[in-house]
């Protein structure tokens, strides 16, 4: 099942990457222009500051100005002077005003006369007292930047001023004159980061199989939740000899620290035998090394990744695990078999100690060594049994070669301290599997106690025969020449037993009952006496 496709349709992680690196380079490229663009446009009046103020005080302050102010013929030798000027310092206007205000001008400026007579209230005060001053302005041509320096002789009397004007956008065409370089770099860059790129994306787009993020986020999970979860131990093997991953199973076999990975495998701790393997280049399948106290069976594969050094991937299982559960396994399956067989079995007749006795014979000798099966007196009778444990007698009694631990056919009498007693308390089933450490029961019955552990007998469970929610019994099993002890599965076992076979007791009582009221109402409809007999007399 393929993901979903990105907003821009790529589905492969490399084809989103270099998607990413490309817009990330001309975002790069178009923050940069704009920077120069912002730039350009704050120096543009600086630098025209700068150069009115450099060209006016260079003019103002030259040699022989002085001297040109006060000559007769100024324009003859001013207004040559100030065009060679303007020319050599850049600048659009550049003006001389004498003392009278009249003024030579060479300009570009659109507007501006070249001889202009200028009549200023402030103007010998500021030949007197002035100093440098700028100003800006906008005229059809543009924003403009004007700035006056007097011209004073060294007794600091004024004789004239010199004017320099620049529009803005003359003084940036420097920085101007930068953006196509800016931009080229800028394409260069985005061209050589997205060549680098698409080769960074190929490497990627090999690496990744083209698997886009969903499917690569499924797969790690996936990957990540069968390493924890299979039941064999998994080891990752480089081509350095390091571990490069452990599961959790593998951990557990091996007893691995927890920094083993990254750690070469001899230095690990491992058996001689299984880190020689774990070391080579050769494959095996079904090795058996012994890991402490464990066999365990070693399957290896060997991998080559393109371009490196061949590593390994091996699996381990436990072969004292395996068997044991394929005995567990197949005592599942004889206690299926018996289940079955007891469903046929038991319940042949219509007789309540006959189908008791068929319950000992089932379990006998594939479940328990010995079994007891005890009825209430009243069951036996076919009516319904009492509330409490009282008047039971034991109706069934076997054990393996036919020795059975107690006889048949006597009263039971449970004492509160008998597990067979907790068991009717309580109406569950009851396991004992140790017999021997059951001190409260030892110590108020030693003998008993010593007679049966005499015997053989360890282990014990007691169960409740119920049917229709009526406790009818119960049925014990014992265990004494078998040396496994009872465990819970044999207790839930035996409760299935004993509650297939309650169905069968009770099934037999309430034909007892039917039978005998049958019986009873035969008998009281037959005659109290003969009838009185007339014979005749032969001849």
């Amino acid at each position: 099942m393929t993901g979903k496709r990105s907003r821009l349709g790529v589905r492969s992680v490399a084809g989103q990457v270099l998607l990413l690196e490309l817009a990330i380079v001309v975002l790069l490229v178009v923050a940069a222009v704009v920077a120069l663009v912002l730039q350009a446009r704050r120096d543009g009046l600086r630098n025209a500051r700068h150069r009115t103020t450099a060209a006016a005080e260079a003019f103002a302050n030259g040699p022989g100005m002085v001297e040109a102010l006060q000559s007769p013929d100024k324009a003859a030798v001013l207004q040559p002077s100030v065009a060679a000027a303007r020319g050599n310092t850049g600048v659009d206007s550049l003006s001389v005003l004498d003392a009278a205000g009249t003024a030579y001008t060479s300009t570009v400026l659109e507007g501006v006369p070249t001889q202009q007579a200028v009549p200023a209230p402030q103007f010998e005060e500021f030949l007197r007292s002035g100093d440098t001053t700028t100003y800006t302005f906008s005229t059809p041509g543009g924003r403009v930047v004007l700035t006056t320096v007097p011209v004073r002789d060294a007794a600091g009397r004024g004789w004239g001023l010199v004017a320099a004007a620049v529009t803005v956008e003359r003084a940036r065409d420097s920085a101007d004159q930068q953006l196509p370089v800016v931009l080229g770099s800028g394409a260069a860059a985005l061209l050589l980061a997205g060549g680098g790129t698409a080769l960074v994306t190929r490497r990627l787009r090999r690496q990744t199989r083209g698997l886009e993020p969903a499917e690569m986020t499924r797969m790690y999970e996936h990957h990540d939740a069968v390493l924890h979860a299979v039941r064999e131990g998994v080891l990752i093997v480089g081509g350095d000899g390091r571990l490069v991953l452990a599961n959790d199973e593998a951990r557990r076999l091996l007893d691995l620290p927890s920094d083993a990975e990254g750690r070469r495998v001899g230095e690990l701790g491992l058996e001689p035998e299984l880190t020689n393997l774990l070391a080579s280049e050769r494959p095996e399948t079904d090795e058996v090394h012994l890991s402490g106290d464990r066999l365990l069976a070693v399957n290896k594969r060997l991998t080559r990744p393109p371009g490196g050094l061949a590593g390994s991937v091996v699996t381990l299982r436990d072969s004292t695990e395996l068997e044991r559960l394929a005995g567990h396994a197949e005592s599942t399956r004889q206690r299926l078999q018996l289940l079955y067989e007891a469903g046929v079995r038991i319940g042949t007749t219509l007789d309540v100690t006959r189908t008791a006795e068929e319950l000992a014979e089932i379990a006998v000798p594939k479940f328990a060594d010995h079994v007891a099966v005890d009825l209430f007196e009243q069951v036996l009778r076919g009516d319904e049994p009492p509330g409490t444990a009282d008047h039971m007698r034991r109706v069934a009694s076997l054990g393996v070669h036919g020795n059975a631990p107690q006889p048949t056919d006597g009263p039971v009498v449970l004492d509160p301290a008998f597990p067979q007693a907790r068991t009717m308390a309580n109406g569950n089933a009851v396991l004992v599997a140790d017999l021997g450490a059951d001190r409260e029961w030892r110590t108020q019955h030693p003998v008993y106690a010593e007679q049966l552990l005499d015997q053989g007998v360890h282990t014990l469970i007691a169960v409740p025969l119920r049917a229709r929610g009526v406790v009818l019994g119960l049925a014990c099993f014992w265990r004494g020449q078998t040396p496994e002890a009872f465990d819970a599965d044999d207790a839930a076992f035996a409760e299935e037993l004993g509650a297939r076979a309650a169905v069968s007791v009770d099934n037999a009582r309430r034909y007892t009952r039917e039978h005998t009221v049958a019986v009873t109402l035969q008998r009281s409809l037959l005659p109290r006496g003969l009838p009185e007999q007339h014979a005749a007399t032969p001849a």
